[in-house]
């Protein structure tokens, strides 16, 4: 039988890290001490504040430093750039603050982004501060004020925030301000390089940057929506949400349901419900002394008469609906309407205390990419005929962490003979196995709250890995002796107010319990997937639109789909374990999986299959580690 190319390759993907560039197969950090570098800024037009994803924006100025360490500028678009391009072309690295902007459009300018590697200043300070920086401390200015360099404020800048159009300030000012830019983040990279130079964070930072152009381009494909399916969905919901607040604006006497006022005068008057309280036992009010309104605290009322159990039904079904058309489908519809359907998204490299990605929507329609309401996945499809969309699963990722975290042998029993953990929790608590999952994996993260069968359940998780337990206490014990703890990769996590209180709690014990077993999971693991399926993908009609904590989230051509698979299987459950080792020391002792789906919609399953890495990979270290 003879097979397509496309069919060839599925057969035989070929060994682990084939197809992938040397300088992910074989990462090295050691390339930031090449002096072939180029320093880049680029001044655009402001719609979307100035992404690339617009088209209506465009390059109005670019200047550069170059390897031969002088100045370069040009003035004009993107089919105007073309020494920078040769420029970027020939270069080992591309320095930036915030490289995903100028990587945005470089790609516009036909820069091929899977030959770049970057160093992103804002980056390398989010490594080197762990989690205690927020994202406001890692602009420009504030990074030059903290190394002493200086700040890049002038006339241009205040003219930038007041609103005035790049396009209109004088070129000889621009020209200035822009080189400016380039030359205090050159100084500022050779600081950085000097002060990672050396430690575990090198290698942090450089897998941060290897991300950085898949995110690029993933912004820049978008997500499709399916227009009828959208307009449908809202016009029902407007429907509903009419009936709702009609009902529950009848139950009030009249009272506004979005009037705090009125809400607070018949809640807390008429109806009688006792003031919620915070964890001082305090009363929750406002800023100027009244009962609060806001759904969190109303989501603590209890209700003791009829009257009040029969308001808290009705107001929560019309908060909830008020929440689905707000933050979703009013802005889907939005973007039906006035940009054919297709969403896009801004990847946040520098926002969580994790280290993972988080996202906000670009535009009117700020939906963000992550934590999506699983129940709108279903307006997403593809955008050509025939696809379908595919979504590669890391599975119970976070719990296979953490049993290596802990080198539980108890944990890797249950993965490999594949015991059902929901199932367990299902049996305590006595539920049904679909309402167990928000338990199952809850005390992984020092949850011990709810109901005694609850309270029980989490006992016995502890007890039955008591080792995942015993490390994450003492975690918590070195935080609070030294107020930071080093992972196992090398990354420093700072909580400077962690004491023990009389009753023998250590503050802080949740996050410490949670941070390193969702970063290796989520900000190291899954980051490494994307990178290598993003780059085994170049020359396929398939690609990426979104990837989503442990998952990422492709548009598949009916003709790649068998191709598709094997590269997410390869990705998942093969080459991450070589990256790791290689960029990071970490030989995995736990079998790492994956579940590939595909449908006509997001988290629409149709077809999927399942694959768990081979005890090759994973069993040499788990029993140096004595789990076997």
């Amino acid at each position: 039988m003879n097979l397509s190319p496309l069919e060839e390759k599925a057969q035989d993907i070929g060994p682990a890290l084939a197809d992938i560039p040397d300088h992910v197969a074989n990462p090295d950090p050691s390339i930031y001490w090449s002096n072939n570098y180029v320093v880049l800024d680029f001044e655009t037009t402001a719609d979307l504040k100035g992404s690339p994803v617009s088209p209506s924006n465009r390059i109005v100025l670019a200047c550069w430093r170059g390897a031969d360490g002088e100045m370069h500028h040009c003035r004009g678009g993107e089919y105007e750039q073309q020494r920078l391009v040769e420029c970027v072309d020939s270069a080992d690295f591309v320095v930036a603050h915030n490289a995903k902007f100028e990587l945005g459009w470089l790609r516009r300018c036909g820069v091929n982004l899977r030959r770049v590697v970057t160093f992103d200043t804002m980056i390398a300070e989010y490594v080197l501060g762990g989690n205690s920086l927020r994202p406001q401390h890692l602009g420009l200015d504030a990074t030059l004020a903290r190394y002493k360099l200086g700040s890049k404020g002038d006339t241009v800048s205040s003219m930038i925030k007041a609103g005035c159009p790049v396009e209109n300030i004088p070129e000889e000012w621009l020209l200035r301000y822009c080189e400016r830019d380039v030359e205090a983040t050159h100084e500022l990279f050779m600081l950085q390089r000097d002060e990672l130079k050396g430690r575990a964070l090198e290698a942090i930072n450089y897998q941060r940057n290897l991300v950085t152009p898949a995110l690029a381009d993933i912004e820049a494909n978008g997500m499709k929506l399916d227009e009828e399916a959208v307009l449908k969905l809202e016009e029902e919901k407007e429907a509903e949400y009419a009936r709702l607040t009609n009902r529950l604006q009848e139950f009030c006497g009249g009272r506004n349901p979005s009037s705090p006022k009125q809400m607070r005068e018949f809640i807390y008057g008429e109806l009688g419900f006792q003031v919620p309280t915070d964890h001082r036992r305090q009363p929750i009010l406002t800023s100027s002394g009244d009962p609060s309104t806001a759904a969190p605290v109303l989501a603590r009322l209890v209700g003791r008469t009829a009257r009040q159990r029969k308001f808290l039904a009705l107001r929560g079904k019309w908060s909830q609906l008020h929440s689905d058309l707000t933050k979703y489908i009013r802005k889907f519809a939005d973007v039906v309407r006035n940009n054919q359907g297709l969403l896009y998204g801004n990847f946040n490299q520098t926002a969580t205390r994790t280290h993972r990605l988080s996202s906000t929507g670009v535009g009117k329609a700020s939906v963000q990419f992550q934590n999506f309401n699983r129940l709108f996945k279903p307006l997403f499809r593809a955008r050509n005929d025939g696809w379908s969309v595919g979504e590669a699963d890391g599975s119970q990722l976070e719990f296979r962490v953490a049993v290596h975290l802990g080198r539980d042998a108890v944990g890797l029993h249950d993965i490999v003979s594949g015991r059902d953990a929901h199932q367990y929790s299902a049996d305590i608590i006595g539920v049904s196995r679909q309402e167990a999952k928000a338990h199952t994996f809850k005390p992984l993260y020092g949850g011990t709250s709810g109901s005694e069968r609850e309270r029980t359940y989490y006992d016995a998780f502890k007890e039955r890995y008591s080792s995942v337990f015993s490390e994450q206490t003492r975690w918590t014990q070195v935080v609070l002796k030294d107020k930071k703890l080093t992972t196992e990769w090398g990354m420093t996590y700072y909580w400077p107010d962690t004491k023990m209180k009389r009753s023998g709690y250590i503050t802080n014990s949740t996050s410490i319990f949670n941070y390193p077993v969702q970063a290796l999971a989520t900000a190291e693991i899954i980051p490494l997937v994307l990178v290598v399926m993003w780059h085994t993908m170049e020359g396929m009609q398939s690609f990426i639109v979104n990837t989503v904590h442990d998952s990422i989230i492709t548009e598949v051509s009916s003709e790649e789909r068998s191709t598709l698979t094997r590269l997410s299987e390869k990705a998942f459950t093969q080459d991450v374990y070589q990256i790791l080792s290689k960029l990071y020391g970490v030989n995995l002792t736990v079998p790492l999986a994956t579940e590939v789906m595909y449908g006509p919609r997001w988290g629409v399953k149709e077809t999927s299959v399942e694959y768990q890495a081979e005890e090759g990979l994973w069993k040499d270290a788990a029993q140096a580690s004595n789990m076997l």
